[in-house]
């Protein structure tokens, strides 16, 4: 059998020499691969690291563009049954959609890093739509996705619309080229080799250009800056800057297994440490004290140098200068900036709690319905997917038990449509004082904090500041009043999230926020 076929695409049969037959399997086994890669990536589709990527769009991207790479491999090989009409709609529809929602994928790491930036300094949550009728409910849902496309930039609404603008350019030279069809205005019929040839081809060829040469160099720039420890933004350089059938493999190669990789240095990590931590508990059930001492210098001396969970927890709750380094570093670097947000903020409702239900004459019930609000507060933000702009991530079981706590009262806030009346008052939570931009520009649906009343901490000495701050008036507009608050609800509510959310940063950003300072050190020393 030749190896290659003298007449090699010349429409006459099908191809199956050596060359032909190198392509066909290669399609095949290249096929499996990816399938196999989209299965995977969508078992683990809520791992941090994969869920900031948006799977679906990674996987509806990876596999738009693995049929098109399929059908450049198998145009050899099938040759004759090569229609030409078949070929001008991938090539006009298909190859544009699958590169814009490369390109859509790919800015979400630009848009990532800018919402990390707004975490560092806003204190705001999504809205939901609201209204008593469903034409209402159905135009605040209007007005609310326009107001999340402006928040999210302009670079989805160029995709959509360059697809848009693609398939009705591409259906209208479809329609009128004799080339395509018998009743069409313009050119010729004629042979399937010629039919391929022409002014048809060039919006195909120019939008390849828009998403290659201008859309992809706009984001190289746009991401330069971006530093993060997943290598994220070298990933999408290299796929960027390569070449165009070796750039679509590698496309689909770095969306699946970018991700897959840092999940599996994560879950050696946690392997080893869960089996450190068995052998200490089995040793300490029979009452042997282990050779090595503690759990903190068995988990790090059996982690090959990793930093023990015993420094991150002195940083989160007594260092406030590391605190606030390894906050910008998670927000900037990691782009979990919201973990760290969610301990400071479940670590002070901690100590405000003893503060407020230990006051003399203070009404249990207030007090008690005060701290409710304050954990609303953080579920509303970080923990309810509908609401937070940046969801911690937590077990399933964990995250229906905040539910169950705080999901009624959140969708009373954020489907709230406060009164005109309404003060311009900021406060947000007992800790800070955001600004709220939305608030004074009059908006339907103002990202409000929920309390009106707060308590600063360390700012107030006296018992009786306190009591009058508690039992303050809610507002008249207060979506809260005459709520039951759950049996369950109390000081260890967050707990179990606490923890989830802490051996997180612990495995991988704390070790390398550490690891950049002593390296940072050893450099200035």
């Amino acid at each position: 059998m030749p190896f290659l076929n003298p007449g090699g695409h010349n429409f006459i049969g099908v191809n199956t020499d050596g060359w032909g037959i190198v392509q066909l399997v290669f399609a095949i086994v290249f096929t499996i691969i990816v399938l196999v890669l989209s299965i995977v990536l969508w078992m683990y589709r809520n791992e941090p690291v994969i869920r900031m990527r948006k799977a679906p769009l990674a996987i509806a991207a990876a596999l738009t563009l693995h049929v098109y790479t399929t059908l450049v491999l198998l145009v050899y090989p099938i040759n004759q049954y090569w229609p030409c009409n078949a070929e001008f709609w991938i090539m006009s529809i298909y190859l544009p959609i699958g590169i814009g929602l490369f390109q859509a994928q790919n800015q979400l790491l630009l848009r990532t890093s800018r919402g990390q930036q707004h975490l560092l300094t806003q204190d705001i949550y999504r809205p939901l739509p609201g209204g008593k009728t469903k034409s209402q409910y159905y135009w605040n849902a209007f007005k609310l996705w326009c107001q999340t496309a402006r928040e999210g930039g302009y670079f989805e609404g160029f995709v959509a619309a360059g697809i848009i603008v693609q398939f009705f350019v591409s259906l209208v030279i479809y329609i009128i080229s004799r080339k395509f069809n018998a009743y069409g205005i313009v050119s010729h019929a004629t042979t399937e080799p010629l039919c391929r040839r022409g002014w048809e081809w060039a919006p195909s060829i120019i939008w390849q250009a828009v998403w290659n040469y201008i859309a992809g160099p706009y984001l190289l720039w746009k991401i330069r800056m971006i530093n993060d420890i997943y290598n994220w933004r070298l990933q999408t350089t290299i796929a960027l800057v390569l070449g165009f059938l070796p750039a679509l493999i590698a496309w689909e190669l770095i969306m699946l297994c970018g991700p897959l990789v840092t999940i599996y240095k994560n879950r050696k990590a946690a392997i080893n440490n869960s089996r450190i931590l068995a052998e200490f508990r089995k040793k300490k059930s029979k009452g042997v004290n282990p050779a090595n001492g503690s759990l903190t210098t068995l988990v790090t001396q059996g982690s090959s140098g990793r930093h023990s969970m015993k420094s991150l927890e002195s940083c989160l709750n007594a260092n406030a200068e590391d605190f606030v380094a390894f906050h910008k570093f998670c927000a900037n670097k990691a782009l979990n900036g919201e973990n760290v947000l969610f301990l400071e903020k479940t670590i002070k409702f901690k100590n405000e709690w003893t503060r407020v239900l230990t006051v003399p004459d203070c009404s249990l019930e207030k007090a008690r319905m005060h701290m409710y609000r304050n954990a609303v507060d953080i579920y509303l933000k970080l923990v309810n997917e509908p609401t937070a702009a940046y969801p911690i991530n937590v077990e399933g079981k964990i995250y229906l038990t905040l539910k169950s706590l705080f999901g009624t009262a959140a969708t009373l806030i954020a489907t709230r449509r406060p009164s005109a009346a309404r003060s311009n008052s900021n406060a947000a939570t007992p800790w800070d004082v955001p600004a709220d931009p939305l608030e004074a520009s009059g908006n339907d649906h103002p990202l409000r904090p929920i309390l009106t009343h707060s308590i600063s901490m360390g700012k107030t000495n006296s018992t009786t500041e306190l009591v009058t701050e508690v039992e303050a008036e809610a507002d008249l507009d207060d979506p809260l009043t005459g709520i039951a608050i759950p049996a369950k609800f109390d000081q260890a509510c967050f707990d179990e999230a606490m923890a989830s959310v802490k051996n997180m940063l612990w495995q991988q950003p704390w070790q390398d926020f550490m690891n950049s300072r002593r390296e940072s050190t050893a450099s200035t020393s």
